[in-house]
């Protein structure tokens, strides 16, 4: 593997301090028939934005639109929470929260679009600062030279590597992998109303697993950049993206991320500005 693939462990917390997961739990009939009678905890990729002095939890929003439609068909969902095990060292347990879909969340899911965003609470926002949990800013978000940042990163859960209990502790180990920036649509992967950006997922570039893994579960990842080569301890990152889709053999599609802050930052300083 190219030394300039390498990123060492103060470059990855960096990077991983920004990410979470949202996990709920099914007790519906139709989970627990699929989960041997049990109920099925439910387990999604994020990370934490700060947009105008908000918090917020983004993530793809056909994770959202897929809970809503399961809710529609009979599932109940409880014990939601956040969890930041996979990249923290402490030993706090899942943080409890709040979510209403109808209510909490903002969603799109339509040919391209897929954007997702849950507001966090006061409480829940101490929770991860004492966890060590930083808010991708806006330096990182709202920047104009993204395409100096064109060496790319991927962090997020798949299903293969987490064992989810619905009661108890769940196991878990993120991936963070290597993708090279593709100039157009594989033909593996569908086209959409709405562009999207597309790469190559680099296996070999994780660490003691240099062959094809499933990246499901992956979806609602982020994508960050960096210049090549990495710049060691202090390099400077660009949130460029929220994985999206894949075609199950090396190709991912993911949203840019920009566009989406941009629309949430608007909305929230016009409902400031109407709140004053």
């Amino acid at each position: 593997m190219a030394d300039e693939l390498i990123l060492n462990h103060a470059n990855l917390s960096n990077l991983h301090r920004h990410y979470i997961n949202l996990t709920c739990v099914d007790s519906g009939e139709h989970a627990k028939a699929a989960n041997g009678g049990k109920p099925k905890r439910y387990n999604f990729s994020a990370f934490v934005v700060d947009v105008e002095g908000v918090l917020l939890a983004i993530t793809a929003g056909h994770v959202f639109a897929e809970l809503r439609q399961a809710v529609a068909l009979g599932s109940i969902l409880s014990d939601w929470a956040i969890d930041d095990s996979m990249v923290s060292d402490h030993e706090f347990p899942a943080y409890p929260v709040a979510v209403n879909l109808e209510k909490d969340v903002l969603f799109f899911h339509e040919d391209g679009l897929d954007y997702g965003a849950h507001l966090l609470d006061p409480m829940a926002s101490i929770a991860l600062e004492k966890s060590g949990i930083v808010p991708i800013r806006k330096e990182q978000w709202d920047a104009e030279d993204l395409e100096e940042f064109s060496f790319w990163t991927l962090v997020g859960l798949p299903t293969q590597f987490a064992a989810l209990s619905h009661q108890g502790p769940s196991i878990k180990s993120h991936v963070t992998v290597h993708i090279t920036r593709l100039p157009d649509r594989p033909a593996t992967l569908s086209p959409t109303k709405h562009p999207r950006l597309f790469a190559r997922v680099d296996f070999g570039s994780v660490a003691e697993w240099e062959r094809h893994f499933n990246i499901g579960g992956m979806s609602g990842g982020t994508v960050f950049g960096t210049r090549q080569p990495p710049q060691g301890c202090a390099y400077d990152y660009r949130l460029i993206g929220i994985q999206s889709a894949w075609d199950r053999r090396e190709s991912v599609a993911m949203c840019a991320a920009q566009p989406f802050i941009r629309s949430l930052a608007r909305m929230i300083k016009e409902r400031k500005a109407r709140d004053e």
